[in-house]
C-alpha cells in the first residue's frame, strides 16, 4: 500500500490542493491588479457631482 500511495502522489502531483490554491491566488491577484487601474481611471474621469452637498446647504 505504501508504494501504491507513493506512485499515486507522484502521478497526481500537479493536482494537489495547495498548488490549485496558489494558481487561483495568482489568477485572482492578476485580475485584481488589472481591474483596479481601470476602475480608478473610470471613477476619476467622471466629474464629481456635488449636488447633494448643495441641496443640504440650501436647506
Amino acid at each position: 500500500m505504501k508504494t501504491y500511495e507513493k506512485i499515486e502522489i507522484t502521478r497526481h502531483d500537479w493536482l494537489q490542493p495547495e498548488q490549485l490554491k496558489t494558481i487561483l491566488l495568482v489568477i485572482l491577484s492578476s485580475l485584481a491588479v488589472g481591474v483596479i487601474p481601470i476602475v480608478y481611471s473610470v471613477s476619476m474621469s467622471q466629474p464629481v457631482d456635488y449636488s447633494p452637498i448643495r441641496v443640504t446647504n440650501a436647506q
